[in-house]
């Protein structure tokens, strides 16, 4: 099982079969992994403070299972990100066979 934890308390959750979105770890939505079909990946950035200078760096993640889920997640957890997108890859080859 492979659990990715994005900002404001959601999670995208990817068991084997299934690909599953949390927020505050109650289930928003659930679709078989063989109905995957891709993620599309972007950088953004954002002030952390309304008036302040400091910024922060996200990846804003849609993936495509059947409906699309959004995640957005800390631009630091980019080696997450791309174990997300191995094991997706993964589900929909196991669901198909």
């Amino acid at each position: 099982m492979f659990r990715i934890d994005g900002i404001n308390g959601e999670s995208i959750v990817v068991d084997g079969v299934w690909v599953e979105k949390l927020r505050a770890n109650n289930s928003v939505g659930r679709n078989p992994a063989d109905r995957y079909s891709g993620t599309d990946v972007k950088e953004l950035s954002r002030r952390k403070k309304l008036f302040g200078g400091e910024r922060e760096h996200l990846l804003q993640l849609t993936i495509g299972i059947g409906s699309f889920y959004s995640l957005i997640v800390p631009a630091e957890k980019r080696p997450e990100v791309d174990a997300l997108l191995a094991e997706l890859d993964a589900a929909r080859e196991r669901a198909t066979s």
